[in-house]
């Protein structure tokens, strides 16, 4: 191997280590921190929990948020109760936990083995966060590395994990706790020294929950599983008109999951995937004057669940939007919706709670 071709291959190998450095550099490590919700009007209370690093003995850990009331008003995947603890660089691989719920008098416990790559997975590459640059009028897109790990505590002893960006919130666990009637709870509030003094203080705690909830309590019809069902997902596919100028679309799950879908960075590609039942959908999109509009839509849980159910398991839906675009600012009508399979359409404006529409000056 003569000189000249030497001295190519080495500079070739150097320009590669540097490329390769460049890169890592640019790549900004992920962190997480960490966050607990329970479903509406169905309290919680953490003894003890904690997001580990390690199976090893002294590992890093990351506790979750104790010694308050868990009840987050938006309900399963909701960050209310959250703190600023977590970690960099590294992706919880166990989960501790221990916790009363309050409208079972029961307390909880497991320990459970996170899907860690995929957690890894979800947060490595960060998450899109698009803004309209007023000045260059330009749209600029950062990426954020800051993630959210949330445990939903569920009646029954269910667990459920979330990873929780700004683009995306996507459900990685379901686990189920054993029932724990060692749990010494005297440690967090002293008038639980006995058996008279925990049901004297959960008791309490229920006084303000709704009739309804009261009910079950009493009556023992506690829905136990119900919530499973709602993490049911189906082969759904949000549809839109070209001509309504779709740029984003922002959908709230009913299994706590949050997706964004942005058309226009994305070549209006719409991406097929498994999806469950929208609880909230958030659109924006231009009228018939190329007036940027954004419109919310509010879906009736139960009413939106039952619809989908009528559809045949596996089969591809679309998710039609129409769009009336003389709708006017302030107006409560406009969004039509209906589920669209291979032999039926099944209207969804029953299920629809509310819907408004404003304008909207800047694209995000």
């Amino acid at each position: 191997m003569n000189k000249s071709v030497k001295l190519l291959i080495l500079i070739t190998l150097l320009h590669l280590t540097l490329v390769s450095c460049q890169k890592n550099m640019e790549q900004k490590e992920y962190s997480w921190t960490t966050a607990v919700s329970t479903p509406k009007n169905y309290p919680a209370e953490i003894f003890s929990g904690h997001l580990l690093t390690s199976l090893k003995p002294n590992s890093y850990y990351a506790y979750l948020p104790f010694n308050e009331i868990i009840n987050p008003e938006q309900g399963l995947g909701s960050n209310n109760n959250s703190t600023t603890v977590g970690a960099t660089g590294m992706v919880p691989k166990a989960l501790d936990i221990t916790w009363m719920s309050y409208v079972e008098n029961k307390s909880y416990s497991g320990i459970f083995i996170l899907d860690a790559d995929k957690i890894q997975a979800l947060m490595i590459n960060g998450d899109r966060e698009p803004f309209y640059d007023t000045k260059s009028k330009k749209t600029i897109v950062n990426k954020y590395y800051d993630y959210e790990i949330n445990v939903g505590l569920i009646p029954g002893g269910i667990v459920l994990v979330w990873v929780g960006g700004s683009e995306n919130t996507t459900l990685v666990g379901r686990y189920q706790a054993h029932e724990d009637k060692n749990v010494d709870w005297k440690v967090a509030h002293k008038s639980m020294t006995d058996k008279k003094g925990i049901d004297e203080y959960v008791n309490y705690m229920n006084e303000d929950l709704p009739q309804e909830i009261k009910d079950q309590i009493t009556q023992g019809t506690i829905p136990f599983g119900c919530w499973d069902t709602l993490l049911k997902q189906y082969n759904l596919t949000p549809v839109v008109k070209p001509e309504d100028k779709v740029e984003t679309l922002y959908f709230n799950y009913i299994n706590g999951e949050f997706e964004s879908i942005f058309l226009s960075l994305d070549d209006n590609v719409m991406l097929k995937k498994r999806r469950a039942v929208p609880r909230k959908m958030n659109i924006v999109w231009h009228d018939i004057n190329d007036r940027r509009m954004e419109s919310d839509v509010y879906f009736d849980e139960k009413k939106i669940k039952a619809l989908f159910e009528q559809t045949k398991p596996n089969e591809p839906i679309q998710f039609v939007i129409e769009i009336d675009r003389n709708t006017k600012p302030r107006e409560t009508t406009g969004i039509l919706i209906k589920l669209k399979t291979n032999d039926r359409e099944i209207d969804l404006h029953k299920a629809i709670v509310s819907q408004e529409t404003f304008t909207k000056s800047i694209p995000y």
